[in-house]
């Protein structure tokens, strides 16, 4: 890391940057990633829970009804039929 700091120091040098203000950019840099990398694995996870099902749904379901309604039967409306399922419309 001490050699990272010294090309840190005269990439700074050669660019007319003082000393202090180069530390600092690196040591904020250096407490930075670890938090992005922390966030980056944890994002990862939720999109793998939550992207997939709700892939399935919107695809799943998406697809077949734009078929429907665009190339098969072009404005026609679908019907779902099932005791379990409540349809709400909802006026904005």
């Amino acid at each position: 890391s001490s050699f990272l700091l010294v090309q840190v120091t005269v990439i700074g040098y050669t660019l007319g940057i003082p000393d202090v203000i180069m530390g600092i950019t690196f040591l904020a840099a250096g407490t930075s990633v670890p938090d992005c990398m922390a966030s980056l694995i944890v994002a990862r996870q939720v999109s793998n829970t939550v992207g997939s099902n709700v892939f399935d749904i919107l695809v799943g379901l998406g697809v077949p009804w734009g078929l429907q309604t665009m190339a098969i039967d072009y404005g026609s409306t679908v019907c779902i039929l099932g005791k379990s399922l409540i349809c709400t419309f909802y006026s904005i």
